[in-house]
């Protein structure tokens, strides 16, 4: 099966890993191993498992769930920003309320305060953190939704490797 035809699946696999990354709530399941990444990645190996007319193999499931796992970066940027916004800057309260509660303790050094003070007084601290942060999860989803997409792939596909292809569908037109 050519590549082209795993950009369906990975969509797939990849709308349903960010759309549910970047809920609020839902979204902190990933704090369990990356469970949406794996979810995706599995979705992704469904879906091409079924559609395939050749036996999968665990590599191309693997792959499979590399592509899901970069979709899902992208979708959940997507629609992370806007949720960013509706509930707040909630990185600057936080930023702020723990350099209130450095600055109260007394065996913080100087050095650590002024240095937390000069990052974050920039204005670019926000925006630091999101693009680091979208860095980390483009190599964890691409990791847990590669594991997702060869379990997947080893959990569905029930042909043997030696047996022949299945025969093309028949088309509407005939």
């Amino acid at each position: 099966m050519n590549d082209e035809t795993m950009w369906k699946p990975a969509l797939a696999g990849g709308v349903l890993l960010g759309v549910l990354s970047a809920l609020p709530i839902v979204g902190a399941l990933n704090c369990f191993c990356c469970a949406w990444a794996v979810l995706g990645g599995g979705l992704a190996a469904h879906l091409y498992v079924k559609a395939s007319p050749a036996v999968v193999t665990l590599g191309r499931g693997a792959a499979l769930g590399a592509l899901t796992g970069a979709i899902g970066t992208a979708v959940y940027a997507l629609f992370s920003i806007p949720l960013h916004f509706l509930t707040g800057d909630t990185t600057a309260r936080v930023i702020e309320e723990m350099r209130a509660k450095l600055a109260g303790m007394s065996d913080v050094p100087p050095e650590t305060l002024k240095m937390l003070e000069a990052l974050t007084s920039s204005g670019n601290f926000p925006a630091l953190l999101f693009v680091s942060s979208l860095v980390v999860s483009l190599i964890l989803y691409c990791l847990f939704a590669m594991l997702g997409g060869a379990v997947g792939v080893a959990l569905m596909e029930k042909r043997e490797v030696g047996a022949p292809p299945l025969p093309p569908p028949p088309s509407d037109g005939e």
